[in-house]
């Protein structure tokens, strides 16, 4: 049995897409849906972002817990303080992200200093300084960051060391950003085409890999990079899912070994493992049922899914005083004043 197919490093775009066959009490965030079956369509697929600052970074002991959601419908990302003890969120603030109908994949830097939301409609990618006390966003001096006409910006992810960034294009493109550690900024470096609709997106923890994930084709692309400017060459085989029904993958999770990865599929509501090698190739390895969608906190003990379909987050908490595995918890509004059609999107997750 596989274990610990989560990713808990910095600056890793992460969705804890939970496996009923995985363990559930290990702390690695893995967890099976409640009652089974597929996954609800009102808990968004979405890659989201955990994102623990380093203990080594000098802000990291007193920052705060803090937690972001994107909000779809109407262009805005949410910031909220967290409970560690209950993990309860307090909303804090909300800022605009671009045009409506477009805001998405979500990422934080590794030090806690700087988050980046994507787009999908108006092509940008948004740049914000974070509040260490409260999360509260500002807008850095250039808010903002074009990803290239009609490539519709969804998901982001970073390397480890917050110096590059990568976002997946749904028109087909994914394209590679340096990060100016002292400042946030953004610089575009380079993109590479050749997929239909990429989505999820990984990074490797320790080789210079990663991953994406095809919702039309149905594979997963690993890709190497180049350490300096993030240019990404097509250079080990794409595959697919060991069960042929598990067409669409979605947001991908890679464990902190980088011995494996994991894809919840968005049609049927299976989750796929595949072995990485020491090359960062995939090997197909197996499909189970009962994929649910969220991320969990640095601890290991809560969990927090989107919900599109009213304008909440839930909070769940692995291994509880209920019977069930995962217990539900307390929702939140993903705005406030209470907004049913904001349409919450991406989580990102710090400290």
């Amino acid at each position: 049995m596989l274990k610990n197919i989560v990713r808990m490093l910095p600056a890793v775009v992460i969705v804890a897409a939970t496996i009923n066959t995985m363990s559930c009490n290990n702390g690695n965030g893995l967890f099976p849906q409640e009652g089974g079956g597929a996954a609800s369509s009102s808990v968004t697929p979405t890659s989201s972002s955990l994102t623990p600052t380093p203990s080594s970074t000098p802000t990291a002991a007193a920052a705060a817990a803090v937690a972001f959601v994107t909000n779809f419908n109407d262009g805005m990302v949410s910031s909220f303080t967290r409970n560690t003890s209950t993990g309860a969120l307090t909303h804090t603030g909300q800022v605009q992200a671009g045009v409506k109908a477009g805001p998405r994949g979500v990422v934080a830097a590794p030090d806690g200093r700087s988050l980046y939301v994507a787009n999908i409609n108006d092509d940008n990618i948004y740049e914000f300084s974070i509040n260490q006390t409260d999360g509260k966003l500002t807008p850095l001096a250039t808010p903002s960051v074009s990803n290239g006409n009609a490539t519709e910006p969804d998901e982001l992810a970073m390397n480890g060391a917050g110096t590059l960034l990568w976002v997946t294009g749904r028109a087909g493109t994914v394209t590679a950003y340096t990060v100016d550690t002292a400042t946030g900024k953004l610089t575009k470096k380079s993109s590479i085409d050749g997929f239909n609709t990429p989505f999820g997106i990984a990074v490797h923890p320790t080789l210079p890999v990663i991953y994406v994930s095809d919702l039309k084709t149905g594979l997963i692309q690993p890709m190497s990079y180049n350490t300096g400017n993030g240019l990404l060459s097509k250079n080990l085989p794409a595959v697919a899912s060991s069960d042929p029904n598990a067409k669409i993958p979605a947001a991908l999770t890679i464990d902190p070994a980088g011995t494996a990865l994991f894809a919840p599929n968005q049609g049927n509501g299976e989750g796929s493992s595949f072995a990485i090698d020491g090359s960062g190739a995939l090997t197909p390895i197996h499909a189970a049922t009962n994929s649910k969608v969220g991320v969990v906190d640095p601890q290991g003990v809560f969990v927090y899914t989107a919900n599109s379909a009213d304008g909440t987050v839930k909070v769940s908490k692995i291994k509880g005083a209920c019977p069930s595995k995962m217990c539900a918890g307390t929702t939140v509004s993903a705005e406030s004043p209470h907004n049913a059609s904001s349409g919450p999107f991406g989580i990102a997750v710090l400290h």
